[in-house]
């Protein structure tokens, strides 16, 4: 018995290497695609001689800020041209209404997490010239950015305030007694100290959280009391929502089936057909981390049903109704009306929640049904893979779904492969 397990566990292993490869290569070619796309929105760079020029950037609502934009003056240029925080000093986009500046600053960037091996002051000190997105304007200025480990940073500065980081540090400490995180809030007596003329809202500074909008909500309080005219929140107003949706998807899937191996009794092709699919769908848009990809979660109801007689007249039919939750990623292309493009790879699992026919009967004797697959398995997976049009609430997808069936044998494969048409309807 143990070859047979070990033969067993390899192609398990190599099985499940091969779809994450697949997936893997499906992911990449998404991003590419990501990549090559263009979306110039209207635009003002902020010269360093403090001029503005016109034009149009190419926008990609950006989580870690860009080391440098490209910028056309009309959509009709062919030239590009491409600006970082060492030639300008800061751009704006129209819509939505964000604004970035430049600005020297020296930021803690060390990666603060369980397993690292640091104490808590060895530090990691970025000292640079930066792009950094700005959250509200007033007698203090309240910036955001993102480092290289997706830690978000707060930065502020003033009139006569100098460029500085509200400080919050965060370390693996190790002590003869006690080991562990330690969190250092550095931020709030520096936030107590700058609103120390205003006892109020200096009070509120020592136990505000290190959050955007409990920050934001603080310094609007102080710009507005202390002047109420230089008070500007444009990025919080005009806050880009990505609502999630979901909806119910119905079609038709053409399937086609494929046994090899010694362990089955059959020697002829397995009969394609087509059967009815349907379900529902959870669309859920990963935000300013990856503009224009999503999650799509989908739970369908599909029919793996086929038949088969070998050359002595032997016939063999199964029938599994399946119930099989798909996890893909999507890319949409970005377009200016209802209508928009996309395609999407994934896993699918399935698990069989009625087995209606598993049966063999021999030629002589048509009548007496034998049980074909013996323990067969009720768990499938998939490679699921698509392109479709969203057109406002309605959508279409053409897909194709590759999946590895019930065979419970080594010297037995089964492959269900189906190419569906689905139409989809949003709530």
């Amino acid at each position: 018995m143990r070859p047979r397990l070990h033969l067993t566990g390899l192609f398990v292993s190599l099985f499940i290497f091969m779809r994450i490869i697949t997936l893997y290569l499906c992911c990449m070619a998404l991003a590419c695609v990501a990549v090559a796309q263009r979306n110039y929105v209207p635009a003002t760079i902020i010269t360093s001689q403090n001029d503005s020029l016109k034009g149009f950037v190419d926008f990609r609502d950006w989580f870690m800020p860009p080391k440098e934009i490209t910028f056309k003056q009309s959509l009709s240029d062919a030239t590009e041209q491409h600006f970082g925080p060492g030639n300008i000093n800061g751009f704006r986009i129209g819509e939505p209404d964000i604004e970035y500046v430049v600005r020297k600053v020296s930021i803690d960037v060390t990666k603060e997490d369980y397993s690292s091996d640091k104490e808590a002051w060895e530090r990691t000190i970025q000292d640079t010239i930066v792009f950094l997105r700005k959250l509200v304007g007033g007698t203090y200025n309240l910036y955001e950015y993102a480092d290289v480990h997706a830690r978000v940073h707060y930065i502020v500065d003033g009139k006569n305030t100098p460029v500085q980081e509200l400080e919050k540090v965060s370390a693996f400490v190790r002590r003869s007694n006690m080991e562990g995180m330690y969190t250092d809030n550095r931020y709030q007596k520096q936030l107590a100290t700058l609103f120390a003329d205003n006892p109020a809202i200096a009070h509120k500074a020592e136990n505000v959280t290190y959050h955007e909008k409990n920050l934001v909500k603080l310094f609007v309080a102080y710009n507005s009391a202390k002047d109420p005219s230089t008070v500007t929140t444009a990025e919080v107003k005009n806050k880009i929502k990505y609502p999630v949706s979901f909806g119910l998807m119905a079609g038709i899937s053409f399937n086609s089936y494929d046994f090899r191996g010694d362990a089955f009794r059959l020697d002829g092709p397995a009969k394609s057909n087509s059967s009815p699919v349907g379900g529902i769908w959870l669309n859920v848009p990963f935000g300013r981390v990856a503009r224009n990809f999503s999650a799509d979660i989908e739970v369908i109801y599909k029919q793996s049903r086929t038949s088969s007689v070998t050359k002595k007249g032997d016939f063999s039919r199964f029938d599994f109704r399946y119930l099989q939750l798909n996890t893909l990623v999507r890319y949409t292309y970005p377009t200016k009306t209802g209508i928009k493009p996309y395609i999407n790879a994934g896993l699918g699992n399935g698990m069989a929640i009625k087995i209606a026919q598993n049966d063999f009967a021999y030629a002589s004797r048509p009548d007496e049904w034998q049980v074909n697959i013996a323990g067969a398995r009720k768990y499938e997976q998939s490679l699921v893979g698509g392109i479709g049009v969203i057109i406002y609430r309605l959508g279409v997808e053409v897909r194709y779904n590759s999946g590895n069936g019930f065979s419970p044998y080594v010297g037995g494969k089964t492959a269900f492969n189906s190419l569906q048409v689905l139409a989809k309807l949003s709530f």
